[in-house]
């Protein structure tokens, strides 16, 4: 669990911009209120939920004339802020912007004090991240399939570090020792920085983490990356194979980031939201600053987000009960 903490830093951006230019028609945005639009990330600044709000607040303010502000409600694993937000009035003047860690919640707790999908309006699904299989240099591996064949030779033997229990990147370890038919032990920190400092010592043999992560820990020399989760290789790394080109198709996890409005949100606020998203999508300068960040962009209309938290949810659930892992 992450100790209760608030943070709470406000953007007051663009005010001099003319209302109405998101080129949404009749239903753009505007500066739709005197008060600041919030939106409450429930995990600490500087993390990627933290980062997408950020730029979101940047562009939309900049668009639109609407102050916004961006409040870090951190605590109980996400679920200070959502919680937040769930409880918040309809009204369009608060907003979650959350990781996939929203779905993965309800395998993790046996109470949580939100519904994914009963308590919240899906807005949209912003951007995503393909996973990387990285390990130390060590563990004398030079292959996704060496690492097969080492697990299976030394079962319980190999360390692998993730954020702490739960997080998309012990989901997608326990996805891969699924798929692979191997037993590497799952060791758990409080954040994802002292899991990447072990990595690079050599502390633990190997982890699953962000693309762009991966890549940099590569760079210095201690690290390699085996593979990538996505369906094809990443733009990043193009000479690093795919998990499924590399022999263990199927680990296909991701890490998403997506906006979403309280429960009884007006559709055409939740309809103008999402409109914003997919314009601020579609600029080149946000594609190139994504595309620096190993980040693709989700995007399209609220239904697709709504059917992303249905399926990974009950995807996960699946897998994290199969890996044994009891609420808590």
């Amino acid at each position: 669990m992450l100790p209760f903490a608030s943070t709470r830093r406000q953007f007051t951006l663009g005010l001099g911009a003319a209302a109405g230019v998101l080129g949404l028609g009749n239903g753009a945005l505007g500066q739709t209120s005197d008060r600041p639009v919030t939106f409450i990330v429930p995990f600490s600044a500087g993390s990627g939920p933290d980062t997408v709000a950020r730029l979101l607040a940047q562009y939309l303010g900049k668009k639109t004339g609407q102050s916004y502000v961006v409040d870090n409600r951190v605590g109980a694993s996400g679920n200070i802020g959502t919680a937040a937000v769930a409880r918040a009035a309809p009204d369009g003047q608060t907003f979650l912007v959350t990781a996939n860690t929203l779905v993965m919640n309800t395998s993790l707790f046996k109470t949580i004090p939100y519904d994914p999908v009963a308590n919240f309006a899906p807005v949209a699904g912003i951007v995503y991240s393909v996973f990387a299989c990285a390990v130390h240099k060590s563990l004398g591996v030079n292959s996704l399939a060496e690492l097969v064949a080492l697990a299976k030779a030394k079962p319980g033997v190999i360390n692998f570090g993730s954020p702490g229990l739960g997080a998309p990147h012990h989901v997608a370890l326990e996805l891969f020792k699924q798929k692979a038919g191997v037993d590497i032990k799952h060791v758990p920190y409080r954040q994802l920085s002292g899991a990447m400092t072990d990595l690079a010592g050599g502390h633990i043999g190997g982890m699953f983490m962000p693309a762009l992560q991966a890549v940099s820990l590569s760079k210095a020399g201690d690290v390699k990356v085996l593979a990538f989760s996505g369906a094809s290789r990443a733009k990043l790394d193009p000479s690093v194979p795919t998990m499924t080109e590399a022999g263990t198709p199927g680990i296909d996890i991701d890490n998403w980031w997506a906006i979403l409005a309280p429960h009884g949100t007006p559709a055409d606020i939740v309809a103008r939201y999402n409109a914003g998203v997919n314009e601020m999508l579609a600029e080149p300068e946000i594609k190139a600053r994504l595309d620096a960040q190993a980040l693709e962009a989700i995007g399209g209309p609220p239904e697709r987000l709504k059917e992303m938290i249905s399926r990974d949810q009950a995807r996960w659930a699946q897998v994290l009960q199969r890996a044994g892992v009891v609420p808590e």
